[in-house]
Parts: structure tokens; sequence; C-alpha cells
């Protein structure tokens, strides 16, 4: 079952102000932002959040992980009319479990920026050593970052963690 809300309270792990289905329809329909609440993930404990922003083209995948912090988020932006591609991926890495932890205490975070000729530049900055790497790959296969646009409430194929990315090719 598919919940909806208006902006998630990640200190509470929970929806923001809850939406009633009319009232998130409404919002989708004039290209407004809500967040649709996806039952966790196999493994998971936490919840999947698609949020559509459709005026503006972008629908963000939070992953939460299971103390309900920010692990994984995907930003598809649309392409087409039918289509939206997975520009980016963001990763959070935190010190510990503790429940509440906020992006700023992640002691790793990696952004992964994909291109739609198959280049995808990955950064990743590491905290605790003071590091930061830059690797590029060209002709990946990016097949799986396509997604035709859902229909309001259909957010499962959006909402999969595995996208079967197969990295190839790295340039440094």
């Amino acid at each position: 079952m598919v919940n909806y809300c208006f902006k998630w309270n990640y200190a509470d792990n929970a929806p923001g102000e809850p939406l009633t289905e009319a009232q998130a329809r409404v919002k989708h329909e004039a290209g407004e932002e809500y967040s649709a609440v996806m039952p966790p993930r196999s493994g998971a404990q936490s919840p999947t959040l698609v949020t559509p922003v459709w005026k503006t083209g972008v629908v963000v995948v939070t992953f939460l992980d299971n103390p309900g912090r920010k692990a994984t988020e995907y930003t598809f932006m649309r392409k087409t009319e039918e289509s939206l591609f997975l520009a980016r991926a963001h990763m959070w890495t935190y010190p510990n479990d503790e429940p509440g932890l906020r992006l700023a205490d992640a002691i790793a975070h990696e952004t992964v920026h994909y291109r739609e000729d198959g280049y995808v530049k990955r950064v990743i900055k590491n905290k605790v050593d003071r590091t930061q790497e830059t690797i590029e790959y060209t002709d990946v296969p990016i097949a799986n970052n396509w997604e035709a646009i859902p229909a309001f409430g259909d957010y499962r194929s959006l909402a999969r963690f595995e996208r079967d990315e197969q990295v190839t090719n790295r340039i440094n």
C-alpha cells in the first residue's frame, strides 16, 4: 500500500504532513511536490520515498536505511513526455546506526552522475580521511537508467533499488 505526504520528517522518521490519496493526486496533476511513501523493500525496515515534482521534471527516490536516515537517493530527470532518465545517485555512509544522524554527520558521500551517452562520473568524498576521488567512465550501459513516466500511484519500477548497473571502461 502507498501512503502520501508533503515532506518527510527525517528527525521523526515519519511523514511531515500526511496527505490523502485525493490530496496527493491534486498535487500530482498540478505538478506540485508530494511524496509517495512506499513499503520497505525486501530486507529493509524503513520505507522508500518517491517524490515527483512534475513542474520541474524531476523525481527523487530516497532509500532510507534501517535507522531511517537518507542512505541512497536517485534523481530522475524527465527527458521526453514518456520517459525519465536516472541522472544522479547519492550514497551516504554514517559512522554508526544511531537514528537521527543528519547528512552532515555522514563520514562518506558518493555522487554518481550519468549521461545519456554512457559517460559516468563518480565523486567519492571521505570525511575521515579528508580525501576526494573522482573517477570517470565511458561507454557505460545505461539502458537501466531509463524509466517510463509512471501513472499516479504506480511507482514500483522507479522505487527499485537494484538497477543492474555495470560500470566498465574506467578512464582514470
